[in-house]
């Protein structure tokens, strides 16, 4: 195997992804609040890409089995200094450092999004770069190539630039509160019954190997099995709600999903005047679904790098972005 030589590796608190500046890619569905071992994982993806130069962008410090971020912060780094020589972390000022000291370890919490945006900053000057994973959307306004969104979670929450919601780790219930069934409003029972994962596989918007994280209820990932779980969530079997029904809450979790992005990138538009809109991700389906709901210029990222680097862009970017702060003038 030819070696690759620079990796980004993008850790989050799900999903661990890697990309090679050639656009190898992988993702690992790694749940750290199960307590794996990260440097375990770590050493496997050393085995399979053989990289000479390692980038590291993380969101997994939020991880609930840490007693805080700081904690988190500390944690991964150690874990990748523990199996590669002389990584790199990308800071939230979009700069690489080998160091993280305890004055300044917040600068690389919650870093990933910064290195896409910079990323697709430097190929599309002025737009409202989105990204749609399994768990979280980001909505980062760009201008003249540089992020314009806020530099913490909460922030970005509050301004949204950060909307928790993805195709397949939410729950149904922090998004549909109750469904017209049958000719009757019924509210959502408050369970982890279904996720966004089961909607969509049953819309067919995702295949079954997409479908990467545990189900609720540990069952399989095929349509029967979801449609259960989503006719779960209004207390029922598929055969006492019906098909049809199971069908309709799926759309109109669809369309609460797409909702809250019009909305969110309205508000932004207004604000800004930035567009197209560039979409990449998992979900980048709901992506220009929103964009066409605003009649917005809409951008793929998928068409313009390839759908598999477009899912896991944070780790791609930081790739390329490490390759060109070695060698400049290579990206």
């Amino acid at each position: 195997m030819s070696r690759c030589n620079a990796v980004g590796i993008d850790i989050g608190g799900a999903y661990t992804k890697v990309a090679s500046t050639s656009g190898r890619t992988k993702s690992f569905y790694f749940p750290l609040w199960k307590e794996n071992s990260l440097s375990n994982l770590l050493c496997l993806i050393k085995k399979e890409f053989d990289p000479e130069n390692v980038g590291v962008v993380m969101t997994a410090e939020l991880a609930d089995v840490f007693a805080s971020k700081k904690e988190g912060v500390h944690y991964i780094a150690s874990c990748v200094r523990s199996v590669f020589e002389h990584p790199y972390f990308f800071s939230m000022e979009g700069r690489f450092s080998q160091i993280i000291d305890d004055q300044r370890w917040n600068i690389f919490a919650a870093s990933n999004w910064k290195a896409s945006a910079i990323f697709v900053g430097a190929r599309i000057c002025d737009c409202i770069f989105v990204d749609i994973g399994s768990t979280t959307c980001d909505v980062i306004p760009i201008e003249g190539g540089k992020p314009l969104a806020s530099t913490t979670d909460f922030q970005r929450l509050c301004k949204d630039e950060l909307i928790y919601m993805g195709v397949l780790r939410t729950p149904l219930a922090a998004l549909l509160h109750a469904a017209c069934l049958k000719g009757r409003s019924c509210h959502v029972s408050s369970e982890l019954y279904a996720i966004t994962a089961d909607v969509y596989r049953i819309l067919g918007n995702i295949s079954e190997a997409q479908y990467s994280c545990h189900t609720p209820d540990d069952r399989p990932r095929d349509i029967c099995a979801c449609m259960q779980r989503v006719a779960r969530m209004f207390l029922c079997d598929v055969d006492e709600l019906g098909r049809e029904q199971v069908v309709h809450i799926a759309r109109s979790v669809e369309r609460i999903q797409v909702e809250m992005l019009a909305t969110a990138l309205a508000k932004h538009i207004q604000k800004c005047g930035l567009k197209p809109i560039v979409g990449a991700g998992l979900g980048e389906f709901i992506i220009a679904k929103a964009a066409e709901m605003n009649g917005f210029k809409y951008r793929s990222l998928a068409r313009l790098c390839g759908e598999h680097v477009a899912e896991v862009l944070p780790a791609y970017a930081t790739a390329q972005l490490l390759q060109q702060t070695l060698e400049p003038g290579t990206m």
